[in-house]
């Protein structure tokens, strides 16, 4: 039972980000007006927004996927399109996603290495500066 915690974690938060996923206002406007308009040419007016809408809205989840450990197949896979057709068609979007995380993780590397840093010299204003070499001559000495 111990082993199905994690999973059950993990799809609680999956679930809890979709239900954090922001969905357009205008996008929820022209799927109202487009199901629900009396007059018909509205209605079509708005299924036309609608549809531009939802490609945008299609790229989006496809970063959430490739953020979340999708693969190209799988993405073709789950539109039903080839992996070859779901990068052409989706690679852009993804690609500014992945330049971000490259943007993020070298800014965590650098903070990581300040705050290293920062440890590293309160030790030395702690304990003095660190002797090297003398120890380790004695011993290679001996040992010849």
């Amino acid at each position: 039972m111990d082993e199905a915690q994690p999973d059950d974690e993990n799809h609680t938060e999956q679930e809890q980000r979709r239900h954090d996923r922001d969905v357009p206002a205008l996008l929820k406007q022209a799927w109202e007006t487009a199901t629900t308009a009396e007059d018909p040419l509205e209605a079509l007016g708005a299924a036309r927004a609608l549809a531009a809408l939802l490609s945008t809205w299609e790229a989006q989840l496809v970063k959430e996927a490739v953020a979340e450990g999708a693969t190209w197949e799988t993405i073709g896979a789950s539109v039903g399109i080839s992996r070859q057709a779901a990068w052409d068609r989706f690679h852009h979007e993804v690609h500014d996603l992945r330049r971000q995380m490259r943007k993020d993780m070298h800014e965590v590397r650098k903070r990581y290495r300040e705050e290293a840093m920062r440890i590293k010299d309160s030790y030395v204003d702690q304990l003095g500066p660190r002797r090297r070499g003398r120890g380790r001559r004695r011993d290679h000495g001996e040992e010849a």
